[in-house]
């Protein structure tokens, strides 16, 4: 709990520690095992250019996990890579949704993401509000 409205209290630090581990998990698994990282998300096999912009946002979600990861490691401002990552959640849960939407064999990845992805955009909007207090 955060000590008299200033700084990052231990509640704080873990769930912002969940999101940073998350994020760097599924980029380093875009990156360095994408066919099982594919299966994980119940998608097919990424080839060509499914695979580059799979690599894009892997990138994106390392970048992410980090920039959070460093900055309530070095006491720093935490605030915007949560808010930032909140952002790519939503959009990811979207994404997700938007699949889902399409029925089919398109259903099971859907569901699969918006279910870790709106989880994930709930606690990040949590973890930003609190570190904007």
């Amino acid at each position: 709990m955060r000590k008299g409205g200033k700084g990052v209290g231990d509640t704080e630090k873990l769930v912002g520690a969940a999101l940073a581990a998350g994020r760097i998990a599924i980029g380093a698994g875009i990156w360095l095992a994408p066919g099982l990282t594919a299966k994980a998300l119940g998608m097919k096999p990424w080839e060509g250019e499914a695979l580059t912009v799979a690599r894009l946002a892997g990138t994106r979600d390392l970048i992410l996990g980090v920039w959070l990861g460093a900055e309530l490691r070095d006491g720093g401002s935490p605030s915007a890579p949560a808010g930032a990552l909140t952002v790519c959640d939503a959009g990811d849960t979207l994404a997700f949704a938007l699949l889902a939407a399409r029925g089919g064999e398109n259903m099971g990845a859907g569901l699969r993401g918006v279910a870790a992805a709106g989880p994930a955009t709930a606690l990040g909007a949590w973890l930003a509000r609190r570190l904007a207090a």
